[in-house]
């Protein structure tokens, strides 16, 4: 819910249909008081990543979210950031869908993923797709965060090499308010939800802009293959630098 003096601000029409974005506003994510699970056998000890062709997961944030679980139904009614006649959902699709036909070029296999993530989900990357608001709309710039709790130990890896790359295709600046929300995204709590990635699966959610602030928007809305290019070339690099060869087939 959002919070007193914000509300206020809205209704004084500062921010015409602001809704806040999922990093600050949105229910349904991992406390950082959350204690860890003391384990006597590490199950993933000696997990190999079965030989197959690269594998990405590309989520587009809010897309179809009335059709969550009920283990996140509180996502069910969230469809992101909105201002200026724009919304987030439509954002985040656009530009997902622009990164799977960029990866499915180079030979990835892209699943194109809703707010709903089927369970246990395993691939090479995960990557959610966003875009943030706030009622101030001076505040731009885009930013990237890891899981909280990496068991892949790649995730670090994945985040600073899309962070480096959006900032130099996009010239968009860094925003470096990482939000406990986002590094404790639904869709990285696998200890919590059926409904999330694999513990194995190196992952990272991309803000791509504040949907609240002018030029921001005008970047997602009139070049969002910038967007998405910036992100494809960060993910094949990854993937190049962290499948082994031999178990590409």
């Amino acid at each position: 819910m959002l919070c007193a003096a914000l509300a206020v601000f809205i209704a004084a029409g500062n921010v015409e249909g602001f809704i806040g974005s999922f990093s600050e506003t949105e229910p349904g994510f991992e406390s950082e008081d959350l204690p860890e699970i003391p384990l006597a056998i590490d199950p993933y000890a000696n997990w190999t990543r079965p030989p197959g062709p690269w594998r990405v997961g590309i989520q587009s944030g809010h897309w179809m979210a009335e059709q969550a679980p009920d283990e996140q139904e509180s996502l069910r009614d969230n469809t992101g950031a909105q201002a200026g006649g724009v919304t987030e959902w439509e954002r985040n699709l656009v530009i997902a869908k622009e990164v799977k036909t960029l990866l499915e070029a180079e030979g990835v296999v892209v699943d194109l993923l809703p707010t709903t993530i089927p369970p246990d989900y395993s691939a090479d990357a995960f990557i959610s797709i966003h875009a943030d608001g706030n009622a101030d709309t001076s505040v731009s710039g885009y930013k990237i965060a890891a899981p909280r709790r990496d068991r892949s130990g790649k995730a670090q890896r994945l985040a600073d090499l899309i962070e480096a790359s959006y900032g130099s295709t996009t010239g968009m600046k860094i925003d470096p308010n990482i939000t406990p929300n986002m590094r404790g995204y639904y869709a990285f709590n696998w200890r919590r939800h059926e409904h999330s990635i694999h513990p194995m699966t190196p992952a990272a959610i991309v803000e791509t802009g504040f949907i609240t602030n002018a030029a921001d928007r005008r970047l997602l809305v009139q070049t969002p293959k910038r967007s998405a290019q910036a992100i494809s070339s960060a993910v094949l690099a990854f993937l190049a630098e962290t499948v082994p060869q031999d178990l590409i087939k």
